[in-house]
């Protein structure tokens, strides 16, 4: 049985996308698994290192069927999109052994994403370009140990921003992030969905997420910050979630959504 280091999770229906994604983790030295859930099944054959799960959920429900498959120390979180070797060649490789550095298993390390061209890795705080709150990790490298010790996904997101969730869930429980400046990706979000025609809908279930998540760690909820033309504006984020985590159950969790539906259902 491989010993992998680390296991890049994703909610993955664009098997159009999948044979650029393997070979860009080709560079990489480590062993390295990919866990892909979702309800387009391939028509190729996969990699030895790949585990597809078919599935009729929502995305984040899909994560979280990854997250438990997964059999690396850490878990990654990816998109079918996401390219390793736009910049450099062992980026998950330079990646491992950052995190490794800290000997803390509380740490999540955020790689840097090359976002449609754009390196953008700055904007990616709890409230955009606002760096006086905290750095979040939309490419985050993590302890699936730790990560399931917290409860995993919370049932209530949909299509995004439940890795936002569990940033601040990390924070609460006394760990932090860490950004790698060498842990290059390259996504090209805008062409994926326009190739998949699914934009108009994950726009949508994205701005519901947002809501949920803001419940949950903005004193006065949704919305309280009002302008974002007002980046000093004094916004008071939760130390501790102000509602309580809903995890996903076992029961049926390829077949039936378990909290809202959306996007894909």
């Amino acid at each position: 049985m491989t010993d992998y280091k680390i296991s890049l999770v994703a909610s993955a229906v664009r098997p159009f996308a999948w044979q650029g994604f393997f070979d860009s983790l080709k560079g990489n030295k480590l062993p390295i698994e990919v866990v892909f859930v979702g309800d387009v099944k391939p028509d190729f054959e996969l990699p030895p290192n790949v585990k597809y799960i078919y599935a009729t959920v929502k995305p984040a429900q899909c994560y979280e069927i990854a997250i438990r498959e997964a059999s690396g120390e850490l878990i990654a979180w990816t998109a079918d999109d996401a390219r390793y070797d736009h910049i450099k060649k062992n980026s998950l490789d330079l990646t491992y052994n950052y995190w490794k550095s800290f000997n803390d298993e509380k740490v999540i390390v955020a790689m840097r994403p090359i976002e449609d061209g754009r390196d953008i890795w700055s904007v990616h705080h709890f409230f955009g370009g606002w760096n006086h709150t905290p750095l979040m990790a939309p490419f985050g490298v993590m302890s699936k140990k730790f990560l399931m010790e917290l409860g995993g996904y919370d049932k209530n997101f949909v299509s995004g921003q439940a890795e936002n969730d569990i940033v601040m869930r990390v924070i609460e429980a006394g760990g932090r992030v860490e950004m790698f400046m060498d842990g290059y990706l390259f996504v090209r979000h805008n062409e994926i969905h326009r190739q998949s025609n699914d934009h108009a809908s994950f726009r949508k279930w994205y701005d519901a997420d947002r809501q949920y998540l803001e419940n949950c760690w903005v004193e006065g909820g949704y919305g309280k910050y009002q302008n974002r033309e007002q980046p000093n504006r004094a916004v008071k984020i939760a130390t501790k979630r102000l509602l309580p985590v809903q995890s996903f159950d076992n029961k049926d969790i390829t077949t039936v959504t378990q909290g809202p539906k959306g996007r894909w259902q």
